[in-house]
């Protein structure tokens, strides 16, 4: 199997009691982890799409208003974000699987075939990464006095699209940056 990595400890609840025997697992494409990124977007747009409608009735029970209300904004489009983000984290945390993952069924695991949890799957490889991006885009725009939102942009689709041409590193197991932070794996369940 040309998609497969070896010498991975069994990954299993009684981990304590497989530590020595190892197992072949295979490695999830670069198709199914990218479908994976894209439906987690697509629940977490619909999230949007519902929070702004939560708005415009909002607005439309009100008084007509000349400005955005970007409180009212905010909280709206929290109130069925929180919801979906916060089941994602749990379902990262004992499973290893998004909404996105779950239905591509792919996982992460870590290297030594356990998984991840909440510190490997959702701080180190969600928050610390995108804490680590967006850092790197500040300090741009400061250090060269860079348009803000432009700069954010172009660093967020840039550091996409290097993560989606790392999926086809067969030689490196398809690791993207989230991967080699985390010391993960993402493989076929």
């Amino acid at each position: 199997m040309p998609n497969s990595q070896k010498n991975f400890s069994k990954n299993n609840y009684d981990y304590d009691d497989f530590h020595d025997s190892e197992i072949e697992v295979e490695l999830a494409t670069p198709w199914q982890r990218s479908a994976a990124y894209i439906i987690n977007l697509a629940f977490f747009l619909v999230c949007c799409y519902v929070g702004a409608r939560l708005y415009i009735f909002h607005v439309g029970s009100q008084p007509k208003l000349m400005h955005i209300d970007y409180i009212a904004l905010t909280i709206c489009l929290l109130i069925p974000s929180i919801p979906f983000i916060t089941a994602q984290w749990i379902m990262m945390s004992k499973t290893g699987q998004s909404f996105g993952k779950r239905l591509m069924k792919i996982k992460v695991i870590n290297l030594d075939g356990r998984n991840p949890g909440f510190v490997g799957t959702v701080l180190i490889r969600e928050i610390l990464f995108h804490t680590i991006i967006s850092t790197f885009s500040y300090l741009l725009i400061k250090i060269f006095n860079l348009n803000e939102n432009s700069t954010e942009q172009i660093c967020n689709y840039l550091i996409t699209f290097v993560c989606f041409l790392m999926l086809f590193r067969t030689e490196a197991n398809c690791r993207t940056f989230q991967d080699y932070l985390a010391k993960t794996i993402v493989i076929k369940k």
